[in-house]
């Protein structure tokens, strides 16, 4: 899924509706957060992205394969 398409359905309410109906589980809502987290930090920190998911690792208390596959998720 496209980060922007994700974005635009997260923002028309569409994928809390989707959620709401049993359609789609939390595990988009963490991908998309841990998406932008990381991406956020290489943009403003000027990290690199490998930095940025080991640090989103302890932020986020979720393993490093995890957040690997939660920035696979989405393409740019």
């Amino acid at each position: 899924m496209n980060i922007q398409t994700a974005n635009t359905l997260f923002d028309e309410g569409i994928l809390t509706a989707m959620y709401k109906a049993g359609l789609i589980n939390t595990k988009v809502f963490t991908y998309r957060e841990i998406y932008l987290w990381v991406n956020a930090h290489v943009q403003t920190r000027g990290i690199t992205k490998n930095q940025a998911v080991l640090e989103a690792e302890i932020k986020f208390d979720k393993d490093e394969r995890t957040i690997w596959r939660a920035m696979n998720c989405f393409t740019a």
